[in-house]
C-alpha cells in the first residue's frame, strides 16, 4: 500500500503547469468541435 501512494505522489509531482495547460487545451478544443457539431432544438413537442 506504501509502495502505490509513493508511485502516486512521484507520478503526480511530475506534472507541471505546462502539462496541465495543454491537457486543459485539448479538454476545451474537444468540447468546442462536439459543441459544434451538435444538432440544433428545433421546435418542440407536438410540432
Amino acid at each position: 500500500m506504501q509502495n502505490l501512494i509513493n508511485k502516486s505522489v512521484f507520478f503526480v509531482s511530475k506534472i507541471n503547469k505546462t502539462h496541465l495547460q495543454f491537457a486543459l487545451m485539448l479538454i476545451a478544443l474537444t468540447m468546442l468541435v462536439l459543441g459544434a457539431g451538435a444538432p440544433e432544438d428545433v421546435g418542440g413537442v407536438g410540432k
